[in-house]
């Protein structure tokens, strides 16, 4: 698969807070390089988000899960593995700096900084 730019800007616009807190799981795992990226099998992915994150005072569900999932692989943000059942979705190592980049970013605009140089992994 080729590299491909983001546009940061066009994103933030299509994206909340809760499709950001569905790229962490894929993109910033605290672990060091290669293991830095991680992929999920939906129903377990679904399974810990809702046990980590409420929205509102109410749970996703896993479909709305699954149809987040749907939109930022078509933003070409995530992959998911062909003719897998349960499905799997995986992050794209080329975009992993840019995506990492645009997460800093929006945590930065949700408590109102400015992300440093440093957050550009």
């Amino acid at each position: 698969m080729a590299v491909q730019e983001v546009d940061i800007d066009r994103l933030m616009a299509r994206l909340d807070r809760t499709d950001v807190l569905l790229l962490r799981e894929f993109y910033v795992t605290g672990q060091p390089y290669p293991h830095d990226t991680m992929g999920h099998v939906l129903r377990l992915l679904a399974d810990r988000f809702q046990q980590k994150y409420k929205v509102g005072e109410k749970h996703l569900s896993y479909s709305a899960i699954r149809q987040r999932l749907e939109n930022m692989k078509a933003l070409g943000l995530i992959d998911k593995v062909a003719k897998t059942n349960p499905a799997i979705y995986v992050p794209l190592d080329s975009l992993a700096g840019q995506v990492r980049y645009l997460i800093f970013r929006f945590a930065g605009e949700l408590v109102g900084i400015a992300p440093s140089v440093e957050m550009r992994i």
